[in-house]
């Protein structure tokens, strides 16, 4: 299944959940009226020029051309053809007969004024419920498979003889191997594919904080975030300390607990360790749990730590070579010792990672480490290789704050006050979110393209017809 059948089945769960739809037309509601209805116009009624659909649409289709800011925004869409313009729904100016664009003001009114919250929950409730769907983790696994397989053979034709890190490669006489020097050996029948993709949906949950920002009298601007594993579709965001003393832990549950996590596995980073969100988790949300478990739960993972993994066998490892890097990752799974005070824990785990790189020519080992976890999964509900997949997984909400900060630049922001800082952050997450829902795989290229191009994300954004303006 290709990534535009991702992309349509999140449309026709979105139509029939009814979240998007417009009776009127038949059809679907493209993504900036969608959350024109959902989202308050913070401006009041007289003088409006541009309505809030217009205002949305130019905002997202600005941040999908790698623009940060409504003053690079207004400026580029200056330079928009009429009909991109009559598409996105901007307004015919009395004087010239011509549409023009929403001004640099009226972009930084919206984004400074604009409710945090509804805009939030609005992308929250258009994403959410659709993503989530187990239909949804069928495609994008599919797609994800065509996608290796195409790499494969693109590789198999360039490449005539095998890369220079396979001459690390060692073979025991009892048929074990080990990848580098410094790699554990391991049995063949262990070794399984670093794509796989797990039956059940996973949900990761982390922050970031927005550097040089500052909001009513706060000294920062820190914002979680709750990403899917192999979409990586931002499903909810909420900004930490709105009022009060709070921190990434008080916000855990609050960012969670609109989403439907039925059956789903959230994983989270070690702040978030705590008895009572695992409790919530299992008890409350029908959810589960895979915990990483560091030195601020000095008790448990002393506890941990202390179960016989030396003689316990790799129940699933992966061993990957590119990018410069030679790759071992191990997992070792126990029954979780009594006591641990987590609801419903089941296992503990153990994940290794041997990391050996290319530097001034010479192979050398960077690091070795290795983390513990905890989780209510039991045997039944996920395989060594499953949460393997889960603890990798987690990588896809640091990516996103990467993508953020790479392409967007968003640490380097001027916006620094009101609501702003958090409504761009959001809109960066939905454009990223349809990115990869649209099978991007290269950011900051296919923004370049879109600047080049403003027509391009007409059809990342569903806008297929004109605007009566």
């Amino acid at each position: 299944m290709s990534s535009s059948s991702l992309i349509s089945v999140v449309r026709r769960h979105l139509e029939a959940a009814g979240v998007v739809a417009d009776p009127e037309r038949g059809r679907h509601l493209p993504v900036p009226e969608a959350l024109a209805v959902l989202v308050p116009d913070p401006r009041r009624r007289r003088g409006i020029r541009h309505a809030v659909r217009a205002v949305l649409s130019v905002l997202v289709a600005g941040v999908a051309c790698g623009l940060e800011g409504p003053a690079a925004i207004a400026q580029a869409a200056a330079g928009w053809d009429q009909d991109v313009l009559a598409v996105h729904g901007c307004r015919i100016s009395p004087s010239t007969g011509l549409r023009v664009p929403p001004s640099e003001r009226t972009l930084g009114r919206f984004t400074q004024n604009a409710d945090a919250d509804a805009v939030e929950a609005a992308l929250s409730q258009v994403m959410a419920r659709a993503v989530l769907d187990p239909q949804v983790l069928r495609a994008a696994a599919a797609a994800r498979g065509e996608r290796q397989a195409r790499k494969q053979d693109s590789a198999a034709c360039r490449r005539r003889r095998p890369p220079a890190a396979h001459a690390l490669r060692v073979t025991r006489d009892d048929g074990w191997v080990r990848a580098a020097p410094g790699h554990p050996f391991l049995d063949p029948a262990v070794i399984c594919d670093s794509g796989h993709v797990p039956a059940r949906q996973a949900v990761a949950a982390d922050g970031k904080e927005r550097k040089n920002a500052k909001v009513a009298g706060k000294p920062k601007v820190h914002m979680v975030a709750a990403v899917t594993h192999v979409t990586g579709v931002v499903l909810a965001q909420d900004k930490v300390a709105k009022r009060g003393k709070a921190n990434e832990t008080s916000h855990f549950k609050p960012l969670l607990d609109p989403l439907p996590l039925d059956g789903v596995a959230v994983t989270a980073d070690a702040i978030q360790t705590t008895r009572e969100n695992a409790r919530w988790l299992h008890d409350e949300k029908h959810a589960f749990y895979l915990l990483p478990v560091l030195g601020n739960q000095p008790g448990l993972y002393d506890q941990l730590d202390a179960l016989d993994w030396e003689n316990t066998p790799v129940a699933v490892a992966t061993a990957d070579t590119g990018k410069g890097r030679i790759e071992t990752r191990t997992v070792r799974a126990l029954p979780c010792p009594a006591g641990t005070g987590f609801t419903a824990a089941a296992q503990a785990v153990l994940v290794e990672r041997h990391v050996t790189v290319k530097k001034n020519g010479q192979w050398v080992m960077r690091n070795c480490e290795a983390v513990l976890y905890i989780t209510d999964l039991t045997a039944d509900d996920a395989s060594p290789a499953d949460l393997l997949a889960y603890a990798r997984g987690h990588w896809q909400v640091e990516h996103l704050h990467w993508l953020r900060d790479l392409v967007w630049h968003e640490d380097k922001s001027l916006i620094r006050t009101g609501n702003g800082p958090q409504i761009m952050s959001a809109l960066t997450n939905l454009v990223i979110s349809l990115f990869r829902l649209h099978g991007v795989t290269e950011f900051a290229a296919e923004t370049r393209a879109n600047h080049q191009n403003p027509r391009r994300t007409l059809n990342l954004l569903d806008l297929t017809e004109l605007s009566p303006g």
